[in-house]
């Protein structure tokens, strides 16, 4: 159980410099004006490989060549990591694209085209005349 949570803790060091890394240490016109996120990432209990996630917002059609220059840059991540990382050991990093948001925009898409009907009301049931006057005598003796 404790090294789940330092796992956990460190996967979140890790998506905090990578955005800041990606954000202000690399200059690479690639990702100049552009919104890149990392939704998640997964780090081996060695500590030997990291999977993470990089998604783009707003133009999906940049997210491979991202992906590509972020593997190309991964050396350069390893070390901007190490020197602000007390880890012996950094991982290598392994970049995949998310294409979640892309696919949660086409089933919003097919959910917002969908004609729905408005919904009915419940047809009232009759009440037979024996019981309705049953339930007015009753209504009427009220406790004095």
């Amino acid at each position: 159980m404790p090294d789940d949570i330092r796992i956990k803790r460190i996967e979140a060091f890790f998506l905090q410099e990578l955005s800041r890394i990606v954000s202000r240490e690399l200059k690479n016109p690639v990702f100049e004006n552009k919104l890149i996120s990392f939704p998640g990432i997964k780090v081996s209990r060695d500590l030997s490989i990291a999977h993470v996630s990089v998604t783009v917002l707003g133009d999906q059609t940049v997210l491979a060549v991202i992906v590509t220059a972020l593997t190309a840059a991964e050396s350069v991540i390893r070390r901007e990591i190490r020197e602000v990382c007390d880890l012996r050991k950094i991982p290598k990093f392994v970049f995949h694209e998310d294409r979640s948001m892309e696919q949660a925009a086409k089933i919003d898409k097919i959910l917002d085209s969908l004609v729905i009907p408005p919904e009915e009301p419940p047809a009232c049931e009759e009440v037979p005349e024996e019981e309705g006057e049953e339930l007015e005598e009753e209504e009427s003796e009220e406790p004095a």
